[in-house]
């Protein structure tokens, strides 16, 4: 059985930091009801002790995660934003934030504390919405495993511990995203349509459906449905069919001998010059270079069937 209240302050080599991804902070700790203070003065240094009343900033991210009670977050806004099991807390470094389990449940929390360009890079490249802090991912056993084997982890300090930490970190960041957007579609009943659509896409690929047709055939409206899409699958309907037909076209190049204007018409290209052109466009290389490249035989015999560009 693991310890209620359990956590680990970590140092990083010169080495460590050149992964990309450093943890610096691992733990989790049970607040009971009717707690008198908190966080407990025992264990944390003075960097991540904080008086709640006052909050504070930190100069590295944590991922807070609530698996029972309930309580508060306040971030920059000093707005008051309710928190409680199956929520996860993204603390981002220069920020000022505070929160605290309510006095009538207490609550058990995990954490983890992690630094380095990788992750910057997560929050440049948008992500992460500036404005979200909490998420509503569930109480995960899976989540949970992560983070009590971060903690053994940790404890052990053995060689290269600090790469497995940040696979760890980097997963759970991951896992922040992939639950609460899932959550949050849904809520809106429209995972299933959109998950209906993709199947349409890929089974009527060479049918030369529309997006339109698709929105119809899952019972939306074409602007609704082209939102939902781009929302869930960060790419639109209609890039999403373009790469599934550029897909189909590279397995038909490297695959088969059909010729390029065989699979211009195959796939409702209309002409061989405009396949050609949208392949070199998305692909850097036109379908004879690529067929070349990686068509069947190491000799080229299926490299390009006497044909020329169009």
């Amino acid at each position: 059985m693991k310890p209620l209240n359990n956590h680990k302050y970590l140092v990083s080599s010169e080495k460590d930091q050149t992964w990309g991804v450093t943890v610096d902070t691992v733990g989790s700790e049970s607040v009971a009801a009717g707690y008198e203070t908190y966080p407990p003065r025992v264990g944390h240094p003075s960097g991540f002790y904080f008086d709640v009343g006052k909050g504070r900033v930190l100069e590295s991210y944590q991922l807070l995660y609530i698996t029972s009670g309930r309580g508060s977050f306040y971030g920059p806004d000093r707005k008051r934003t309710d928190i409680g099991a199956g929520d996860m807390v993204l603390l981002r470094p220069n920020r000022w934030h505070s929160y605290m389990p309510d006095r009538e449940t207490g609550w058990h929390e995990y954490w983890i504390g992690f630094r380095g360009p990788n992750v910057d890079a997560r929050f440049r490249n948008d992500f992460f919405d500036d404005s979200r802090e909490v998420f509503r991912v569930g109480v995960r056993e899976e989540i949970t495993a992560l983070y009590d084997k971060a903690i053994e982890v940790a404890e052990n300090e053995r060689s290269s511990y600090q790469q497995y930490l940040a696979g760890i970190a980097n997963l759970l960041l991951g896992m922040a995203m992939y639950y609460h957007s899932n959550h949050q579609f849904v809520s809106l009943d429209v995972v299933g349509q959109i998950d209906r659509a993709r199947r349409i896409m890929r089974e009527e690929l060479y049918a030369n459906i529309s997006p339109d047709e698709v929105a119809r055939r899952v019972n939306m409206s074409y602007s609704w449905f082209r939102k939902m899409f781009r929302d869930y699958t960060n790419i639109s309907p209609a890039r999403y069919m373009q790469e599934l037909r550029l897909q189909e076209a590279c397995r038909l190049l490297s695959g088969t001998a059909m010729s390029i204007k065989e699979i211009a018409f195959r796939l409702n290209y209309g002409d061989a010059s405009y396949f050609s052109n949208m392949f070199r466009r998305h692909l850097r290389m036109t379908p004879i270079e690529y067929r070349r490249r990686f068509g069947v035989g190491s000799d080229g015999l299926c490299a390009d069937g006497g044909e020329h560009e169009a």
